[in-house]
């Protein structure tokens, strides 16, 4: 049987990632205790729901709405995950919006401690950067970034304005959930949206011939070697619960 939370410690970041994210979507909810309801009942969430129902949230709102890759990392079995403080100085920034990625990554090359020198000095940089909404949050401040190791360095998937705001008040370390990777074998899971994408697909096509039906097989198959949940989200969930013999049939030849 197919184990979904590669690790206690990713399904604990999960939690996180959705008691963080709740707060951004449901702003206007201020009241301490209803947070507290709420986030007891996020940390049920998996024992009530089936795994796979819990990780098919965290896609919809890290892939779906957010386009982030905290999914696609956390549900991998590579990496083993711990929580700790970290130095500033050793975080390589990544992407946050158009804006305020020409000053992170394209001038400050995704180094936060430069960021943090220019932001005292430049104030047309401040301007142009809290017009876009950059500010603090009392209510999600202090939930521990994600980071995880790359090539480059210790790269952060999620947290960017958490990081920077640390950087600008001279803070030396963040609370950081980091992944090493130890299993470079290791797969990550893929949502159901994005398996039934490719039967959407075939069903709103203009023009159905054998050239979309190859394509389709072609990339179900990559599905099923790429990701470990693969081939039983497509078989059993797409197929399974398909009323379309077609898609039934395309699927059966994924597995050729």
């Amino acid at each position: 049987m197919l184990k979904y939370s590669p690790s206690p410690n990713a399904l604990r970041m999960a939690k996180q990632y959705l008691q963080h994210e709740f707060r951004k979507i449901f702003g206007d909810i201020k009241d301490d205790k209803t947070w507290k309801k709420i986030d007891r009942s996020i940390n049920n969430f998996n024992k009530r729901e089936d795994d796979g129902v819990f990780w098919n949230l965290i896609a919809a709102i890290s892939e779906d709405l957010k386009l982030k890759r905290v999914y696609y990392i956390l549900s991998s079995t590579k990496y083993r995950w711990t929580l700790r403080q970290i130095k500033l100085s050793e975080i390589l920034l990544t992407g946050m919006s158009p804006t305020i990625n020409k000053y992170t990554i394209k001038k400050f090359r995704r180094n936060p401690l430069l960021f943090a020198q220019a932001w005292k000095k430049d104030k047309h940089m401040r301007e142009v950067i809290k017009k876009t909404g950059f500010k603090t949050h009392p209510a999600r401040d202090h939930f521990p970034i994600f980071i995880y190791k790359t090539p480059q360095g210790l790269q952060i998937f999620d947290g960017m304005r958490r990081t920077l705001l640390a950087s600008i008040k001279n803070k030396k370390t963040i609370k950081a959930w980091i992944g090493n990777e130890t299993n470079p074998k290791g797969k990550s899971l893929i949502s159901g949206g994005r398996c039934h994408f490719l039967a959407n697909i075939h069903e709103q096509a203009n023009n159905h011939n054998k050239s979309l039906d190859k394509a389709i097989v072609r990339i179900g198959q990559e599905i099923m070697t790429t990701y470990r949940n693969g081939h039983e989200t497509l078989t059993k969930r797409i197929a399974g619960w398909s009323y379309d013999p077609k898609i039934k049939q395309i699927i059966k030849q994924m597995k050729k």
